[in-house]
């Protein structure tokens, strides 16, 4: 699932109907995310809404020294912390797959969108992502 919008904004909303739309598609049991996506209500879709184990790192807010104050952020610095839940910490470093995928991403098919308009620069992006799809799709197929 991707979703394409103009300019830097938050991206923690997207994660409810992405992983929903991704999970309908090919179930999970487990969500990894960077902490730009950490919010109670995120691990709560993930958990209840999902029935799948998020792991967000809570990130700090405006208090230097508390990290987290609802329950599940809590839990995150607890599992995700020093010294941490190891088998948690070693999942999460999985993440740097994803990290590889979108510079493949943007090596391959250029860090620029080229189109001018909005309507063409989010189509031209969501091809990027498909694109990238087909081809490992055909590598993954192809013989030998």
């Amino acid at each position: 699932a991707q979703r394409v919008r103009p300019g830097p904004c938050g991206d923690f909303t997207d994660l409810p109907p992405l992983a929903s739309a991704a999970a309908a598609r090919m179930p999970f049991k487990q969500l990894l995310a960077d902490a730009g996506y950490d919010s109670e209500a995120n691990h709560r879709h993930c958990r209840e809404g999902l029935g799948v184990d998020s792991l967000i790192p809570a990130k700090k807010r405006r208090s230097a020294r508390v990290v987290a104050t609802t329950p599940l952020r809590q839990e995150m610095v607890r599992r995700l912390g020093k010294p941490g839940v190891e088998a948690d910490r070693v999942a999460y470093r999985q993440r740097w797959k994803v990290e590889t995928v979108m510079s493949v991403v943007k090596r391959r098919h250029g860090e620029a969108l080229t189109a001018r308009i909005d309507p063409t620069q989010r189509l031209q992006a969501l091809l990027r992502g498909l694109t990238y799809n087909l081809q490992r799709l055909v590598r993954l197929s192809a013989p030998g």
